[in-house]
């Protein structure tokens, strides 16, 4: 059996802008993995464990929790995390409600709606981005998110 080692470190997200600032927000991140655990009743419950061992196909989730530690409510922030290039990200699962959601295929150098998101094509032309071109997710804020208030972006990916 294959199995990757994933450390936190292998991902970073960046605080990209906040209408308050950087040092007024803390952020952390961790990656875990999803487990179906069967209970003694013989129901099925999803659970999130480290995801310091990974085997291909596994499904990975990836967080950066978020505390407003400002005086003030914050306004207009935006955070990004990339996507490593060993995993496919999945689908809808950075839909967030609250957050304007992009996508980037260069790197994190733009963004622009899923629905937006092409690559060009061989022999001209375009044609639409798959999920494993996707390099980074972005998510838009607008706020206010109030003095003390904690939240979480997220998206999850299948180890290739």
């Amino acid at each position: 059996m294959f199995i990757r080692r994933f450390t936190i470190s292998s991902l970073s997200a960046a605080l990209l802008a906040s209408g308050v600032s950087a040092s007024a927000l803390t952020a952390t991140q961790k990656v875990e993995k999803e487990i179906i655990v069967q209970q003694a009743d013989g129901t099925k419950v999803t659970e999130l464990v480290s995801a310091a061992e990974v085997t291909p196909g596994q499904k990975i989730v990836y967080t950066v929790a978020y505390t407003n530690d400002s005086n003030e409510a914050a306004t207009d922030i935006v955070l990004a995390m990339p996507v490593p290039s060993d995993v496919r990200f999945l689908e809808g699962t950075a839909d967030r409600d609250g957050a304007i959601v992009r996508y980037s295929v260069d790197g994190g150098t733009t963004f622009v709606e899923r629905d937006s998101l092409v690559l060009p094509a061989v022999g001209g032309g375009t044609r639409a981005a798959s999920s494993d071109d996707i390099t980074h997710i972005q998510w838009r804020i607008a706020g206010p998110v109030p003095v003390g208030a904690k939240d979480e972006i997220l998206f999850k990916a299948r180890l290739k």
